[in-house]
């Protein structure tokens, strides 16, 4: 996993500051057509992110749901390479499993479609693994996280920046600016969650931006 061409993410917080005991594992099932990677990717983060305890790697989405089911994770890591159809049952599970997407450079996929069935971040298996990590955190804080290339070249190849915005994605920045969830937006614009997501992901692309974080600095920038 090479670091080179770094995307740039909001660095997360330690939460547990000032606690004496020691905060809970965070639960992660990796899936992966490469056992090679997956092996590594445990050792990254044991000496990384110690937070991060893999407690199961499957080598099939059959073995991941089954896994998951029984384990029942914070986090899943699935290579791109098993497609999304097969891990639907992911993204109706109760509580909710946080799905990130993993692929390759040479991988190429429907990413908007991926994002829009309940996907919450997008790496590649060539960044490095501080990458990584700041991906896995982003999403523990329910950010939607892209690199802001992929972004821009798959969901809105043209840019654009604020002026690129129509009218609803203008209000969409406004809300997100202001701290609010998905959820907050599609009950204040009387639109569906869904179709708040697939807007979301559209206003990250047009402005060039990796997560909310970044969005809202850029709202704030623009005196939106």
């Amino acid at each position: 996993m090479s670091a080179q061409n770094r995307p740039v993410w909001t660095a997360l917080k330690d939460a547990s500051a000032g606690a004496r005991e020691r905060p809970r594992p965070i639960n992660l099932v990796i899936c992966d057509s490469q056992p090679i990677f997956a092996q590594g990717l445990v050792q990254l983060l044991g000496s990384e992110a110690p937070e991060f305890e893999v407690t199961g790697i499957a080598p099939s989405v059959a073995d991941l749901l089954e896994m998951t089911n029984r384990l029942r994770p914070d986090l899943v890591m699935l290579d791109a390479r098993f497609g999304i159809e097969p891990a639907r049952p992911l993204f109706s599970m109760s509580p909710p499993v946080k799905v990130i997407l993993v692929g390759s450079a040479d991988h190429e996929m429907d990413l908007a479609d991926a994002l829009a069935a309940g996907v919450c971040a997008y790496l590649l298996k060539e960044q490095g693994i501080s990458d990584i990590v700041q991906v896995l955190r982003l999403v523990l804080r329910d950010l939607l996280v892209i690199p802001a290339a992929l972004a821009r070249s798959t969901l809105h190849p043209g840019g654009g920046g604020l002026h690129a915005l129509d009218a609803i994605e203008r209000q969409i920045l406004a809300h997100i600016a202001q701290g609010e969830t998905n959820r907050d937006i599609a009950r204040a614009l009387n639109l569906s969650e869904r179709t708040v997501r697939r807007r979301v992901l559209q206003v990250y692309g047009k402005l060039d931006v990796s997560d909310r974080v970044d969005a809202a600095l850029y709202a704030e920038r623009h005196g939106l």
